[in-house]
This record gives structure tokens, sequence and C-alpha cells, in this order.
């Protein structure tokens, strides 16, 4: 569907945009939003939300649930609830409505219009699915609750982080076309949230932008900058702590992936949330000028010294968990590249030459 679908007719009462639901842009028999005729409607939304079947508002005529005495009702809040949390994108009805208020019916849908409309075709991203209607690509992130204060977000072929402490949480990295990271956090833990950025590689600092400051390694902040990224960049180092109440990690330096490459290591779940430096099954780029294979080596055998501290490693890309034996596998397997013992082939890839060495565990891209 293309983005002229975002009318005000598909503005619902409580402040849903009904134009960037699954339903909605089916492409067959599609949804024609709350106020809609209900023929093709879910029958959820037809027959049984509280919001369209509520006595109050068709008395009184209210337009928008806002105009209502009784607003938030729990109808509303069950929306923005589910909204704010559930989904791979963030959706806020109450910020919605507000907007409409503040700047007009037509800006804020030139507004949704900009936020909804995907880069590539032209097409509406849905809420639900995080997935552009025309051309396929993933823009959403779906939040994985791993134990009380910890989540994995997925977005197609990477993750990040969040930790929760009981006085702030910490977002490790943003992904790569999540649009709303920072609020996706503030809604699950409902506590100040903190951005810690791995490495600088832009599949990891795709809303980097939602954050005044961010703590990186200082020696990926110039690549970080020719990004055009903005941001002041909070340094850490080899052997920093940050505590989020209850809850301290410690930074582990692992250059060459890239120069600041970090690790945090999450002491009370004994976990080490690697990046992309560790990985099994999955592909690690190793090609370019800010790569170096002999620095990588070193980190590895520093930090298999420190496998007493972890029980579990949580990578980027591909499997997760995965263990702290992989380690010793993946630094034999990088000093057989070094040493030239290992089979590669050669392929383009973006555009320049590169040697692929499948090594049945994981598969380094090298220099060609």
């Amino acid at each position: 569907m293309k983005n002229e679908r975002i009318t005000a007719r598909m503005i619902a009462p409580c402040g849903l945009d009904c134009s960037i639901c699954k339903r909605a842009l089916a492409e067959t028999d599609p949804c024609p939003g709350c106020l809609g005729p209900d023929e093709h409607k879910p029958e959820f939304c037809a027959k049984r939300c509280g919001i369209i079947l509520c006595a109050k508002r068709r008395e009184k005529g209210y337009e928008y649930c806002d105009e209502c005495p009784d607003y938030p009702c729990g109808d509303v809040m069950e929306k923005e609830n589910r909204y704010t949390s559930k989904y791979p994108l963030y959706e806020s009805p109450k910020k919605n409505l507000q907007t409409i208020r503040e700047i007009g019916m037509d800006r804020f849908l030139e507004q949704e219009r900009e936020q909804w409309t995907c880069s590539e075709c032209g097409h509406i991203v849905s809420v639900h699915t995080g997935i552009c209607s025309g051309c396929g690509k993933q823009y959403g992130a779906v939040a994985v609750q791993v134990n009380g204060d910890t989540w994995r977000i997925e977005n197609g072929m990477v993750r990040f982080f969040l930790l929760k402490g009981t006085d702030k949480a910490l977002l490790i990295d943003t992904g790569m076309t999540v649009r709303h990271a920072r609020k996706i956090a503030e809604a699950l833990t409902g506590l100040p949230v903190e951005l810690l950025n791995t490495h600088a590689d832009g599949d990891h600092t795709g809303c980097n932008e939602a954050f005044e400051s961010f703590y990186m390694h200082p020696a990926d902040e110039s690549h970080y900058r020719r990004s055009g990224k903005s941001g002041k960049v909070i340094p850490v180092q080899d052997g920093d702590e940050i505590d989020l109440g209850n809850r301290k990690l410690k930074i582990i330096h692992l250059p060459g992936h890239t120069p600041g490459s970090i690790a945090v290591l999450d002491e009370k779940y004994r976990v080490l949330i690697s990046g992309d430096p560790i990985q099994e099954h999955g592909r690690i780029f190793m090609f370019g000028e800010r790569r170096n294979m002999r620095d990588y080596i070193l980190s590895l055998e520093k930090l298999e010294k420190r496998t007493g501290e972890f029980d579990e490693i949580w990578p980027s890309h591909a499997d997760i968990p995965i263990y702290p034996g992989c380690i010793r596998k993946l630094r034999d397997g990088a000093q057989s590249i070094l040493n030239g013992e290992a089979e590669g082939h050669q392929v383009e890839f973006f555009g320049q030459q590169i040697t692929v060495y499948d090594l049945g565990f994981t598969t380094f891209l090298c220099n060609g």
C-alpha cells in the first residue's frame, strides 16, 4: 500500500493509525480502518472493540477519545500498553492524539507518512510486523524477554539487548532499521535508559540519534562520525564498570573486528554480551581497513583467560546462546587463516573482492 492511504479517515478514535495495521495492508480485502464499514474488518474491530462500541462516545458524539472526561479509560490504556511494547515497531495512540491537538491533523498526517513510509519503495511499513508492505524490507524489532529484567531485541539479521537494574536501564546497540529503540526500551522498563554501542558499524547504531549521548570505545568514534551520525560519545575503556543499580556490568575491550569493539560482562547473570567478534554459524567481517586479524586473535586469547567469569555468550548475530568453548575454536580458526592454512574462495561482496573462509562452525569474510 502506498502512503497516500494514510489519511484522517484512518485515524481511530483512540488515536491509532489504522493505515499501518497489517490487516489494512493486506493485498486482498484490506481493512478500511475503525471508522470504515464493517465489511473486511477483523471480527474484534467490528464487533468487540470496547472503543468502537463505547456508548458514551456515541451518545456524546466524541470524535476522539481524549474529548471524554473519563480519558484515558481502561480500553485506551490497553491499546496504549500493547502498541508501545508488544509489536516490532512503536506506536503510541495517546501521543498521536496529543500531537493532533498540538499541530493539527494535516501536519500530523505528514509526520505519519514520513515515519511509516519505506525508504526503499515508498510503501507503508506495518506496525505489527515491522515489514514493508511493498518490498518486504524489515524495519521492526521484536523484544524477547529473557528473564525478569533482560530482553533481547531481534531486528532481522541483527539483535541488540536491554538490561534493567534498579536505578536505570542500558540498551546495548540500537539495531539497523529500528525507528524507536529508545521508546521501546523505556516502555519495557519504565526507567531512564542509557545507550552503549559494542562498536560503530551501521547495523549496531541505526537508532543512535534518539540519544544525546552514549557509551562507546573512543577507537571507534572516528568511524562513527564518518557516517554522519551525531551525539556525544562517553568513552569507555577496558575494565570500566557501569552500575545499573544492583547490576554491575564490566567492559572488555576486544579490538580486531573493529579497533573499538567491546563486550559487556553481566556479572549478575554470568553472561557475556559480545557484539560481533564471537559468533557460531554466523559471518564475522574481517575485510576492510579497520579490521585486524592479529589484534582479533590477541583479543580471543585475552578473553579465553576470563571464561571462568561467564557461562553463556550472547552475540549480535547468528546462534544464541553460545558457550565459552567456542572462543578457542574461533582463535584456532583465525590463526589458521593468518597462517595461510585455511582454504578460502574469492567472491565479490559489496563491490569488492573478498576471501570467504567457511570453517564449519562459523565463516570469516577477509580481505581478498
